[in-house]
């Protein structure tokens, strides 16, 4: 599904150059559940965006699907980004003032499907994540860990062939962090394939593969061999 070469991203020029990435290679195939773990500022969330279509590598090779992305234009990236992803924050990102099934039925809205079909979908959506009772509350009505099952709801309600999470646990407490975790497991025991960005290890663990950075590049890339189950409650031991 994707595959990454030689990718690099930097900022500034002369002696203000800065790599964010650097020369990172490496393969993901549909289905995996993939951490990418490392501290702040290692390149995690920056590698991320540009998997996401939200950045653009400085050089390298980045395909998805089979297709490369250096000659699309930010139109082409942002129909693909639409269809095909979708995106899990630290923050939510929700609307505040509009209802919880709003915000879930907002990657509709530029699709091509009748509104019965969008609200179906979203219905489906927020069913998936056991909030099928809560639609018509707003984001603030709602605890920090319901907050991130909307955002999950939302990122599923396309149906996207990957699903990327940056750092999805980290603004909640271990409980609802937990309930998180267990979510983007049944996903992908599902098929849904997950990319997440994490600092954490008992949350990378989750996973099925972690890989490591630090300053922009990869110094680990392996298959988790003790994988912890939230739904066992081992995650946040």
């Amino acid at each position: 599904m994707i595959q990454v070469k030689d990718l690099s991203k930097k900022y500034g020029q002369g002696d203000a150059e800065t790599y964010a990435l650097n020369n990172v290679s490496f393969e993901i195939e549909a289905g995996d559940f993939v951490a990418i773990k490392g501290p702040s500022g290692c390149g995690k969330s920056t590698l991320m965006h540009i998997m996401g279509f939200l950045d653009r590598p400085s050089s390298g090779l980045y395909k998805f699907k089979d297709q490369s992305i250096t000659d699309l234009t930010d139109d082409q990236l942002a129909h693909i980004r639409n269809r095909e992803i979708g995106f899990i924050f630290q923050f939510f990102n929700l609307l505040p003032r509009i209802s919880v099934f709003e915000n879930v039925k907002l990657p509709l809205i530029y699709s091509e499907k009748s509104l019965s079909k969008m609200n179906e979908l979203t219905k489906q959506s927020l069913e998936a994540v056991g909030l099928s009772k809560r639609i018509n509350y707003l984001p603030n009505q709602l605890s920090g860990g319901e907050q991130q099952r909307v955002a999950i709801a939302r990122a599923l309600v396309n149906n996207p062939s990957i699903i990327f999470a940056d750092e999805p646990t980290g603004n909640l407490d271990s409980k609802s962090g937990q309930q998180i975790i267990e979510i983007l497991q049944d996903l992908n025991e599902k098929g849904h394939t997950i990319v997440m960005v994490t600092h954490e290890i008992y949350t990378a663990e989750a996973a099925k593969r972690i890989i490591l950075m630090k300053d922009g590049a990869i110094i680990e890339d392996a298959r988790v061999l003790k994988r912890r189950f939230a739904r066992d409650g081992e995650v946040f031991k």
